[in-house]
């Protein structure tokens, strides 16, 4: 019912629903800036969190972890005041799942882990030659001669047999 019958105005639409809609243009599709600080406070102020010193919010919501004596008591290490924005968003930018997302953090966060990846790949390699130096210097068989001793004891020969196992090293008598 794109047009309205012919007994009604027939200039517009006669229901609110089918009218196009127009974004209003108090609304934004802006995001939060995050991480923000106005304003930093050199000793404790009247009203500000017991446990950071923040003006902004109170000591049930800090996101701090708690101190043992809060910056009111110890008046030292005064949190900055954080950036508070109020603005209404449009129908899309509410739904938005990515709206204030910054591409810039993803970049990062792939740096790091190839950064862990490489970090592991030279490790195992150490491991590798290591291993490989430890093969070259085992000592499978070594026979040695036992002393009579006076508990009385016989004068075969004992063999001792060494493993060894990246930091582990056993040892077999036979």
């Amino acid at each position: 019912m794109s047009s309205a019958p012919w007994y009604l105005n027939a200039e517009r639409p006669s229901l609110k629903h089918q009218r196009k809609w127009k974004s209003d243009p108090n609304y934004t599709k802006s995001w939060y800036d995050r991480g923000a600080k106005i304003f930093q406070a050199e000793k404790y102020r009247k009203g500000a969190c017991e446990n950071c010193g923040a003006m902004t919010h109170d000591a049930k919501s800090c996101m701090e972890r708690p101190r043992k004596k809060g910056a009111k008591w110890t008046n030292m290490h005064i949190a900055p005041d954080e950036k508070i924005e109020t603005f209404e968003l449009d129908y899309d930018g509410k739904r938005d799942r990515w709206n204030g997302y910054d591409a810039s953090t993803y970049a990062r966060v792939i740096e790091r882990y190839e950064a862990r990846d490489e970090a592991r790949r030279k490790y195992l390699k150490e491991q590798q030659l290591k291993k490989v130096d430890e093969s070259k210097q085992m000592d499978f068989a070594k026979v040695e001669k036992r002393v009579r001793t006076t508990g009385g004891g016989s004068t075969g020969t004992v063999r001792y047999i060494y493993y060894t196992i990246p930091q582990l090293y056993l040892i077999f008598y036979v």
